[in-house]
């Protein structure tokens, strides 16, 4: 499950939008864009960003925005193996074109306005990029045994089945089946 919700509008990514007529009356230079944003949600079901810093050159080329940089997403998710909190970066490197009538998945529409707003393109790639099930380490071995009740009932021996049975559980101990 991916979702996006609104994005904090914090100073440190106002120089995320940029002047278009001012960057369209300079065909062929490069602007040069370097800023840092903490989105407010931006998640997956296991992972979430917490910073993405960026370093893009935008230049205007014919009718389209050229947008070629890279972006560094620092994620925090839960391990795969033990659930204890991990976190990481991760580097993206980013090489978009806006344009007037944009294809669905290949370019991103050029707005009508004054403003072109980086930050639903650096939504998309971020969420492209979380990871889907991080580690914490290499070598990390899963949960303690005790800690989740992985054993299972030895059969060479007469302990009773109830030490061995989670507790967590124990609603399901009420549910009666019947033959219907």
């Amino acid at each position: 499950m991916t979702r996006m919700k609104s994005v904090n509008e914090s100073p440190d990514s106002s120089d995320l939008v940029v002047d278009l007529p001012k960057l369209q009356r300079n065909p062929g230079v490069p602007a040069e864009v370097a800023s840092e944003w903490k989105p407010d949600l931006l998640e997956t079901t296991h992972s979430s960003a917490t910073l993405i810093q960026v370093k893009i050159s935008l230049e205007a080329v014919s009718e389209r925005i050229t947008a070629i940089g890279t972006a560094t997403l620092h994620w925090t998710a839960q391990c795969r193996r033990c659930l204890e909190a991990t976190s990481g970066c991760t580097s993206i490197d980013i090489n978009e074109i806006f344009e007037e009538g944009a294809s669905e998945g290949e370019t991103f529409e050029l707005p009508l306005g004054e403003k072109l707003d980086l930050k639903p393109m650096l939504a998309e790639q971020v969420l492209l990029n979380l990871p889907l099930a991080a580690l914490c380490s290499e070598s990390c071995t899963g949960p303690k045994d005790t800690e989740f009740f992985t054993k299972s009932l030895p059969s060479n021996t007469e302990q009773n089945p109830q030490e061995f049975k989670d507790p967590r559980w124990s609603a399901l101990d009420q549910l009666k089946f019947t033959d219907d």
